[in-house]
C-alpha cells in the first residue's frame, strides 16, 4: 500500500465532492470497491473572527457527532453472501495534507424542534487531542437482510482533520475490500432462499453490485397482503380485501392477531415464514387495538414505531414487508376504506393528480440534507416535478423567498385551496407539532374543513409529531395524519408522519429519492405502490445515514393503506376483449387488452384464483386451476394511472349436447382406452375429463406418443374430453361402453 503526504498550499481553497464508486471485485469470498473525490471549491463560515471550513455547504452527507470535525461521509450497500463472517481491510494509494485551516465541528444530529442558526458551534473534546479525526477511514455496518438479500452499508471518510496541527488530510483513491470468511459465523445470516430474483428487481438501487444478480423482468411489487384488525371492524374492512383479491393481490384478513405488540409480531412473522411472498401488511384500528412497538425512550419521548411488524429477517431495520394502518374507529376506518377504493377503482376525473404542494420552512440553509434549507430542498423538487410533466407545484414557503412563492407567510386558507382544487402529492419540510404543520399554520381543524372529495394527495411529512397517534398523558388529541385519513368527503389517500421529535436532514432524502421514483428516473425499478414509493425510499435514506437513519425508520408512521397504487396522470381507459362464459373445468383464458404492462386477474367469490401481465402485443393467456364451482368469475385489469376494468364471466356447467365434437377421436364409444389423432403431441396437450354432472375423474391424463390414453378406471356412462392446447380449449363427447 502507498502513502504520499504531499503539502499544497494551492490546494487551500479545494475540497473533494461528488462521490465516485466503483466496483473492482465482485466475487463469493471477496468484494472490492473505490471511492474517489472530485474538486469543488470551499465554502466557509466565519466564527470567533476566524474562517471556517462548511463542509455541509459542499456536501450531500456530513458526519452528525455533536462537537466533533464535520467532515463529508460517503456511504454505499453490497450484497454478500447469505452466510459467513465480514470483515473489511482499508486501502489507499496516498493523501496530502492541507495545513493551517480550521474546520468546523458539528452541532449534531439536530431535531426539528429546533432552529439550526440559533444552535452554536461548540469544540468537543475531539479539538483537544493531537490526532487525526475520525480514526477510521471506513467502517462497515452490521450485516442486514432485506428479505431474501444480505447486505451492509460501507461508509467511507476520505478526510481526517487534526485540530491540534490545523491539517486536513485527504486521502487518495480509497478502496474497501469486503472479505467474507464462509467458515465463521456472521450476524443476520439467511438460512432460507436467498437473492430471488423479485428482490433484487426490487432493491436493485440499493446495492452497488446489483448487476452480479439475474435480471429477470418482474412485478417489483407483486405479493400477498395481511390485513390484521379486531372482529367487529370486519364489515368495514371486507369490501377493500375483495378488491384485493379482485385485482391480484392475494389477501387475507386476520381477527385473531393478538392484543399485544408482540403477539401481533409473532402472527405477523410466522405467517410471512409460511408465506413468503408477503409484501403488505395492513394494521386497523387504533393504538388501543392494535398497539404500536415501543423501541424505548428517545429522550421523554417513546419510539412508537409500526414499521417494527415490517422487520422479519434479521436484527436490522430494513423492511421485508411495508406496514401502513388505518387508525380509528369501524366507522372511521370505513370512511378510510371508502376512499382507497375510490381512489383506485374511480377516481376523480382530470388532471388534478398532476398538481403538487410544497410546504416549506426557511431554516436549514448548511445543515439540511445536500446542505439545503426546507425551501430549497422542496423547490427543487418542484424543478423536477415539473420538468416530469406536472401542471402546477405550489409553493408555500416561509418569508418570502422569490419564484412561485408569495410574500408573506404562507396561511391555512392558501392550503385549503391547493388541496382542493386537486393536488396528488403534497411534501411538508419544516417544524410540527402533533396536530400542526407549523409553516402555513394548518392544523387538523383545517383538514376538517377540506372538500377535495375524489382528489386525494399523497401527504409526505417530514416535522415532529405528525403522526404521534399514541395518547400522550392522557391527552386524546388526534394527530395530523390520523385527521387527514379519517376526514370524509375530503382528506389524504395516505399520510406519513413521524410519532417523535424528527431528525432535521436524513428524512429529507427519503423526499429526495420518493421523488426520483415518481418521476422514474429509474427506468428499470419503477415503484407503483404507495408503500413501495415511501418504503423504498426509506431504505435509501437508511443507506445514506447509517448511524441517524433507523430512528427514522423506527418512528415515521404510514397512515393508509401501503398496496395502494398510486397516481402521478391523467387516467386513461383499459380495454380488455375475453370470453364472456367458461365452463366448468376450465383453467385458462385467451385475453386482448389495449394496454401492455396491465395486471389481469381472475378471481371467483372474493377469491383470487390466478393473474397474469399483459405482454408487447397485448395479449394473455391466464392460468388458474381448474373450475369446479359454477359461480361467475370476476376479470379485473389493473394499471397505474388506468381506470381498472372490471367484468363478470359466466361458468357453465358442461352441456354434452352444446359442445363442438372435434375428429380424430376414437374409438368412440370406447371401452379401455382411446387415441387421440390430428395433434400436435410435442405442444403437449392437457388432456381431463368429466362426468356428466361436471366432477373431474381423470386430470391431466397420460398420452404416450401415439396419442393413446388408458381410461380403464371409466364405468360405463357419458362422459366430456376437455383438451387444452396452445392456450386453446375443446371439448368433446365421450361414451364408455
Amino acid at each position: 500500500m502507498k502513502k504520499i503526504i504531499l503539502l499544497f498550499s494551492s490546494l487551500f481553497s479545494l475540497a473533494f465532492s461528488a462521490q465516485d464508486f466503483r466496483m473492482l471485485t465482485n466475487n463469493k469470498s471477496q468484494l472490492v470497491i473505490s471511492h474517489s473525490l472530485k474538486k469543488v471549491d470551499f465554502k466557509y463560515t466565519s466564527l470567533n473572527s476566524k474562517e471556517w471550513i462548511n463542509f455541509a455547504k459542499t456536501h450531500s452527507v456530513t458526519s452528525l457527532t455533536k462537537g466533533a470535525p464535520m467532515l463529508p461521509v460517503f456511504n454505499t450497500s453490497l450484497l454478500i453472501p447469505e452466510k459467513g463472517n465480514v470483515k473489511l481491510v482499508v486501502e489507499y494509494d496516498g493523501f496530502h495534507d492541507i495545513p493551517n485551516v480550521n474546520v468546523l465541528p458539528s452541532k449534531g444530529n439536530l431535531k426539528r424542534n429546533v432552529n439550526p442558526d440559533l444552535v452554536p458551534y461548540e469544540l468537543g473534546t475531539e479539538y483537544e487531542s493531537n490526532q487525526f479525526y475520525p480514526s477510521s477511514l471506513a467502517i462497515l455496518s452490521e450485516p442486514f437482510i432485506l428479505r431474501t438479500l444480505r447486505g451492509v452499508t460501507v461508509s467511507f471518510s476520505p478526510y481526517q482533520y487534526n485540530p491540534i496541527t490545523k491539517t486536513l488530510r485527504v486521502y487518495e483513491n480509497l478502496r474497501a475490500r469486503i472479505v467474507t470468511a464462509s467458515g465463521e459465523k456472521g450476524i443476520n445470516e439467511i438460512s432460507g432462499s436467498s437473492n430471488s430474483a423479485d428482490d433484487l428487481n426490487t432493491f436493485k438501487n440499493l446495492f452497488l453490485n446489483h448487476t452480479a444478480a439475474t435480471s429477470k423482468n418482474a412485478n417489483e411489487e407483486e405479493g400477498e397482503m395481511l390485513i390484521i384488525c379486531p372482529y367487529s371492524y370486519l364489515t368495514q374492512i371486507q369490501p377493500l380485501a375483495n378488491w384485493k383479491n379482485q385485482k391480484g393481490i392475494k389477501t387475507t384478513i386476520a381477527t385473531n392477531a393478538g392484543t399485544t405488540a408482540a403477539s401481533t409480531k409473532n402472527f405477523i412473522q410466522n405467517f410471512y415464514n409460511t408465506n413468503p411472498n408477503l409484501k403488505f401488511v395492513l394494521l386497523v384500528g387504533d393504538h388501543q387495538q392494535i398497539p404500536a412497538y415501543s423501541y424505548g425512550m428517545s429522550g421523554s419521548e417513546p419510539l412508537w414505531s409500526d414499521s417494527f411488524y415490517g422487520q422479519l429477517n434479521g436484527t436490522d431495520y430494513f423492511p421485508e414487508v411495508f406496514v401502513g394502518r388505518f387508525s380509528g374507529t369501524s366507522t372511521e376506518v370505513g370512511i378510510m376504506v371508502n376512499r382507497t377504493l375510490e381512489y383506485e377503482k374511480n377516481p376523480g376525473s382530470g388532471n388534478w393528480m398532476q398538481n403538487a404542494v410544497g410546504i416549506g420552512s426557511n431554516e436549514g440553509a448548511g445543515y439540511g440534507d445536500d446542505g439545503e434549507a426546507d425551501y430549497q430542498h422542496l423547490r427543487n423538487i418542484r424543478t423536477k416535478l415539473m420538468n416530469y410533466g406536472f401542471n402546477t407545484v405550489h409553493e408555500f414557503y416561509q418569508g418570502s423567498q422569490g419564484g412561485s412563492d408569495a410574500g408573506g407567510e404562507p396561511t391555512p386558507s392558501m392550503v385549503s385551496n391547493a388541496i382542493n382544487t386537486g393536488a396528488g402529492l403534497l411534501n411538508y419540510t419544516g417544524h410540527g407539532d402533533r396536530n400542526l404543520m407549523v409553516t402555513s399554520d394548518f392544523t387538523s381543524s383545517d383538514v376538517q374543513t377540506l372538500t377535495n372529495t375524489g382528489k386525494y394527495p399523497f401527504v409526505v411529512s417530514v416535522a415532529c409529531n405528525n403522526g404521534t397517534f399514541t395518547e400522550l398523558s392522557g391527552s386524546a388529541t388526534t394527530s395530523l395524519g390520523e385527521s387527514f385519513l379519517r376526514k370524509q368527503n375530503g382528506g389524504a389517500i395516505a399520510f406519513t408522519g413521524s410519532s417523535i421529535l424528527m431528525s432535521w436532514a436524513p428524512p429529507m432524502q427519503t423526499q429526495d429519492e420518493m421523488t426520483e421514483f415518481i418521476i422514474e428516473s429509474y427506468p428499470a425499478n419503477k415503484k407503483t405502490t404507495l408503500g413501495g414509493l415511501f418504503y423504498n425510499s426509506q431504505v435509501s435514506m437508511l443507506t445514506k445515514y447509517p448511524a441517524e437513519g433507523p430512528e427514522v425508520m423506527q418512528t415515521w408512521i404510514f397512515f393508509g393503506d401501503p398496496s395502494a397504487t398510486y397516481r402521478s396522470k391523467i387516467s386513461q381507459n383499459i380495454t380488455v376483449t375475453h370470453p364472456s362464459t367458461v365452463s366448468i373445468g376450465a383453467s385458462s383464458l385467451n385475453i386482448s387488452c389495449n394496454t401492455p404492462g396491465a395486471v389481469v386477474a381472475i378471481s371467483q367469490n372474493n377469491v383470487f384464483l390466478g393473474k397474469g401481465v399483459v405482454d408487447s402485443n397485448g395479449t394473455l393467456t391466464l392460468n388458474f386451476p381448474m373450475l369446479s364451482s359454477p359461480d361467475a368469475l370476476m376479470i379485473t385489469a389493473t394499471k397505474q394511472n388506468y381506470i381498472p376494468y372490471q367484468a363478470p364471466i359466466t361458468v357453465s356447467a358442461l352441456s354434452i349436447e352444446e359442445e363442438h365434437i372435434p375428429t380424430g377421436i376414437y374409438p368412440n364409444p370406447a371401452k379401455d382406452f382411446i387415441y387421440i389423432k390430428g395433434i400436435d403431441i410435442s405442444k403437449k396437450p392437457v388432456i381431463n375429463i368429466y362426468d356428466k354432472v361436471g366432477r373431474l375423474v381423470i386430470s391431466n391424463a397420460e398420452m404416450n406418443n401415439e396419442g393413446k390414453i388408458n381410461i380403464s378406471i371409466l364405468e360405463k356412462g357419458n362422459y366430456i374430453l376437455e383438451m387444452v392446447i396452445s392456450g386453446k380449449q375443446e371439448t368433446t363427447k365421450l361414451i364408455v361402453e
